[in-house]
């Protein structure tokens, strides 16, 4: 299934391999199963984007319109025993920089989204059926009935009886436990266990630790990485030949940068395991605008991998490469292996 996704990312844009990763170690073995991890999107209104005199936009809007069209019929033509879901991971409408108010911002959404119809509309179809994350800069929406579906993680597989395998975060509960270890803990039980959907009072903490995480950022000049993402040695020849790994991030050979939250994942996600009787080997993130494929590996030979699915705002920079290229990543889990591309207008 990774080849006919492939095949559609190619029909619109120009594909190359950030990351690869094909392991038995995944535990995702389903060669019919297919997820599609789409990362932060930041849209906010023009007419915001010009007042507010923002460095930052959204990246390729109208490719990422068309990627959302090559999805949706990438999915009405799979077969009755095929699961293929897309997933949005937070940050796609950032009301926070549209509107600063609380009150503000339910109208701050409706605003963006009329600037942006033919993409909410690809994004949102119901024959694409996407489900979607509540990220830092669009959390408030979880105050507003429109947006109750979107959730704080999902789990993976979610079909049959298979054992949970993979979690998706937007990313920045690891914010939270990197600055406030002693608000986190009575946390943990509703953006874990399974069973468990956090209430009001719970979202609200949540809200506050978001919040006050970002303290007093201008948002003007600063979203998450001011200077372009490192991501390794990109390649567009090598997308018809994906190596089993390919710019693979390790604490033996990797600077400490590419390696960001890898730790904060893997001892949560074992937490999880014990408390839960989960058997989570992967977790998929965004938020950090860094896409990398990074691993935990045991002395006992077990393996642990996050996969931080990049962005469509601000820029990266390949080895080797002199300038940067903007952000607009996404990526794949099917059949044991993942993958992370880099797409660019034809």
């Amino acid at each position: 299934m990774h080849d006919r996704l492939l095949t559609i990312l190619q029909s619109v844009a120009n594909v190359r391999l950030v990351a690869a990763l094909r392991d038995e170690r995944l535990g995702f073995p389903d060669k019919k199963d297919l997820r599609i991890f789409i990362p932060d999107i930041h849209l906010i209104s023009e007419k915001r984007q010009k007042q507010g005199g923002f460095i930052f936009a959204t990246n390729h809007t109208e490719l990422l319109t068309s990627l959302a069209l090559g999805l949706t019929d990438l999915k009405t033509k799979k077969a009755d025993d095929e699961t293929i879901v897309v997933y949005q991971l937070g940050d796609f409408l950032d009301v926070w920089r549209e509107a600063p108010g609380l009150d503000e911002q339910f109208d701050a959404a409706s605003g963006i989204k009329d600037d942006h119809e033919d993409l909410l509309l690809a994004l949102m179809d119901e024959k694409l059926d996407a489900r979607f994350l509540l990220g830092n800069h669009d959390f408030d929406l979880y105050r507003w009935p429109a947006y109750t579906r979107w959730d704080r993680r999902y789990y993976l597989p979610d079909t049959g009886l298979k054992a949970t395998s993979a979690v998706l975060f937007h990313g920045d509960i690891f914010d939270w436990v990197e600055r406030f270890p002693d608000k986190i803990e009575d946390l943990l039980v509703y953006l874990f266990a399974p069973s468990v959907r956090p209430n009001d009072y719970r979202l609200g903490q949540m809200q506050t630790l978001i919040r006050q995480s970002h303290g007093k950022r201008n948002y003007r000049t600063y979203i998450q990485d001011q200077r372009p993402a490192t991501v390794g040695l990109i390649r567009e020849d090598m997308t018809d030949n994906i190596p089993e790994r390919w710019n693979v991030q390790t604490k033996d050979s990797s600077p400490p940068e590419n390696l960001k939250f890898l730790e904060s994942a893997y001892n949560y996600c074992v937490k999880a395991n014990t408390d839960y009787r989960m058997n989570l080997k992967v977790a998929v993130i965004g938020h950090t605008h860094h896409a990398r494929i990074a691993v935990h590996e045991t002395d006992e030979g077990d393996l642990f991998t996050l996969i931080d699915c990049g962005a469509w705002i601000e820029n990266c920079i390949a080895d080797g490469e002199s300038s940067s290229a903007p952000n607009a990543q996404i990526a794949a889990l099917s059949a044991n292996e993942a993958r992370i591309y880099q797409l660019g207008p034809k």
